[in-house]
Formats: C-alpha cells, sequence, structure tokens
C-alpha cells in the first residue's frame, strides 16, 4: 500500500489507547479491514512494527515516529516482533 495523506475534508472521529506488544488487541494482528467512510492513521511511538497490505501481500516496517494511511475497506494486519508501542488515529466524513 503506497502511504497516502488523509484527505483533507475529513475530521478526526477518535483514536485507540496506545498499544503495546502485550495489550495489542489480537484482532489487530489478523485480516481486518476499516469500514467505508473511515480512514485510520497507524503512529508508531516507540519500537517496530510490520503493518501488511493484504491486497498487496506488501509489508511495510515502521519505526518509531513513523506512520502509515489505512484506507477505508482495505484488508490489512499488523504484525508484532517485539517491544513496540503505537496508536491508531480514525477520520470520517463531516456531518452535515
Amino acid at each position: 500500500m503506497a502511504d497516502t495523506a488523509i484527505p483533507s475534508n475529513l475530521v478526526p472521529s477518535g483514536s485507540t489507547p496506545a498499544f503495546n506488544q502485550e495489550m495489542a488487541p489480537n484482532a489487530l494482528q489478523e485480516e481486518h479491514k476499516l469500514a467505508e467512510g473511515t480512514w485510520g492513521r497507524l503512529h508508531v511511538l516507540q519500537g517496530q512494527l510490520i503493518f501488511v497490505d493484504l491486497e498487496s501481500s506488501e509489508e511495510t516496517t515502521i519505526e518509531a515516529d513513523g506512520q502509515i494511511t489505512i484506507r477505508p475497506g482495505a484488508p490489512h494486519r499488523v504484525a508484532l516482533d517485539g517491544p513496540v508501542q503505537f496508536r491508531i488515529d480514525f477520520y470520517r466524513e463531516p456531518h452535515p
């Protein structure tokens, strides 16, 4: 997945807590997708993780202070290998 910017018309709609390798939900390490209309921005705060784009099979290692945009409906997962801390911010279209 080529990293893309969050579209400028979207507004923040929430964030996960900061997860580490011990408390990250198993669901994040299995195939999943964001709902249509919801974008995500994964931020690695400490350590590193691997973001796996399941459409292209591309694996991207994201290190501390790195981030990647997650498109709506794109199947993906993360792979954790060692100490890491990360969070995901969500964005959506503004309500009329």
